[in-house]
């Protein structure tokens, strides 16, 4: 009865160490390995016939995983376990089960359904992962060493997705694992990344000084000093100028027509014309006549050419035609262009760089500009809005058209004449007609009531300067030739040479 026993004990022990392993156990007699072999089939045979469930009973195969975790796949069939008696137990698990089992250490299980996988198992995928988060530690630190860059933000992400991998089935980490697991704490990150609040303004500091070099420095006092300058330049303006014309010269020939226009020519002779007696003279800068020639149109506006010969245009005279005729030295005149398809009247007139500009007025006010030869090259007009133009002058390089009704100078550009206007202060009672630019860049305007008077604006047109006059005529005209003289004609026909500058 003991020897029974003893073999049944033999038996069961050989049964248990088959069921966790899949090839027969060696020992050192290969007699005994060989009739424990077979006495282990015997009885996995009588297992499968008295038992139907365990009739298509196979071994347990062992896969070797990647991460170093070894998983059980059992196939087609349950394994029945046996224990000992004191604490016997018996488990039932099937192959769906144990796939379950496997994917639910990357899934969460759905609903209530509770998954276990044995202790062994449990305890190596455990390890596995601490082992994996350990190593990459490990590895940001020896990067971190040769390449002098932190690396904590990267190993703060594995450990956190690690993590993430790991605690998806809550029920089968342990706390300890769970706490083990956690992202470092951010207060650690973030006091790298505080610096002092001293150094931060002492970068700021820096910053400030970097964005203001000499050169900045140095536009800021030029500025300063022009700002100072603009302050004081309207008492300083106005000591360049004499409060009252001084008076060199009258001429008066008993001619009463009006003087609508002077120009001056680069050999500084005087060109006068004469409106309502259709003449024109030519001065020297003394007054006396040099040429007086008869024409047979009214010559309102006048420019001369930079050979010294005169344009003269007929504006809005009696009869006038929209012609631009040239009158030499010598006394020759011609027709250099005719106007009339672009415009039924010409008024101011100027010539520069090789250009002609003169105002034209149909149903608006144009800039018509022309060649030498008289051919119209392009046409300017008002924008965005129409207004009435009648007069024109040249200011270092720049052509500025003046407004018929009010003292407004407006700039020609590229394209168009803005109607935006330019000038800072303003001129009441004011004959446009009447501007021209002297020798410094000053505009010179005549006003005609209650009393004649010469005003003197700055070339900024900021600031402006009242000459009182000794004479009563309306002033229709003003040139200053190259002696810095003015030359200034009335409506009642007298011409004066007067001195403005101190």
């Amino acid at each position: 009865m003991r020897i029974s026993q003893f073999k049944d004990k033999v038996e069961k022990v050989v049964t248990r160490k088959a069921a966790t392993s899949s090839a027969p156990v060696h020992d050192d007699n290969e007699a005994q390995t060989k009739r424990r072999y077979n006495l282990r089939k015997r009885k996995g045979q009588d297992e499968n016939d008295h038992c139907s469930t365990n009739a298509s009973k196979s071994r347990r195969i062992i896969l070797p995983q990647n991460d170093g975790q070894t998983k059980v796949s059992k196939l087609k069939t349950t394994v029945l376990i046996r224990r000992s008696k004191r604490g016997a137990t018996r488990r039932m698990v099937s192959t769906e089960q144990a796939n379950e089992n496997n994917r639910s250490s990357h899934k969460t299980p759905k609903g209530n359904q509770e998954k276990r996988i044995p202790t062994k198992t449990l305890n190596r995928k455990n390890k596995s992962s601490m082992n994996t988060i350990v190593n990459s530690r490990k590895n940001a630190k020896i990067l971190n060493k040769k390449s002098g860059k932190s690396t904590s933000v990267n190993i703060k992400k594995k450990i956190n997705s690690l993590a993430v991998t790991e605690t998806k089935t809550p029920s089968i980490l342990t706390p300890a694992l769970k706490r083990r697991v956690r992202s470092p704490p951010k207060g650690k990150h973030e006091s790298s990344r505080k610096t002092n609040p001293s150094s931060q303004k002492k970068r700021k500091a820096a910053r400030v000084k970097r964005s203001t070099p000499e050169e900045k420095l140095q536009i800021r006092t030029q500025r300063s000093k022009k700002e100072r300058c603009c302050k004081e330049l309207p008492g300083m303006f106005a000591e360049t100028f004499l409060k009252k014309l001084d008076l060199v010269s009258c001429i008066n020939e008993g001619n009463s027509s009006t003087i609508h226009g002077i120009s001056v020519t680069h050999d500084n002779l005087v060109w006068v014309n004469y409106l309502s007696s259709n003449q024109m003279k030519l001065y020297n800068s003394a007054g006396e006549l040099l040429r007086s020639f008869d024409l047979d149109y009214h010559p309102v506006f006048n420019s001369c050419m930079p050979n010294g010969d005169l344009l003269v245009t007929q504006g809005y005279s009696f009869g006038a035609n929209p012609t631009v005729e040239l009158i030499s030295r010598e006394g020759n005149t011609r027709m250099l262009a005719d106007l009339s398809t672009h415009t039924k009247t010409l008024c101011g007139i100027i010539c520069q760089d090789e250009r002609i500009y003169v105002i034209g007025h149909s149903d608006k006010y144009t800039i018509l500009k022309l060649d030498m030869n008289g051919e119209v090259e392009k046409v300017f007009e008002t924008k965005p809005e129409r207004i009435d133009i009648n007069h024109i002058i040249s200011q270092n390089g720049q052509i500025f058209a003046l407004n018929t009704n009010i003292f407004s100078v407006l700039l020609l550009g590229s394209d168009k004449i803005s109607s935006e206007v330019i000038n800072k202060v303003m001129v009441d009672k004011s004959y446009s007609a009447s501007a021209s630019v002297d020798n410094f860049g000053n505009i010179i305007i005549g006003v005609h009531s209650p009393v004649s008077k010469i005003v003197v604006i700055d070339p900024r047109l900021e600031r402006k300067h009242e000459i009182d006059c000794d004479f009563s005529g309306s002033v229709c005209a003003t040139a200053v030739d190259k002696q810095n003289q003015l030359w200034i004609g009335t409506e009642d026909g007298n011409l004066y040479i007067a001195k403005y500058l101190k």
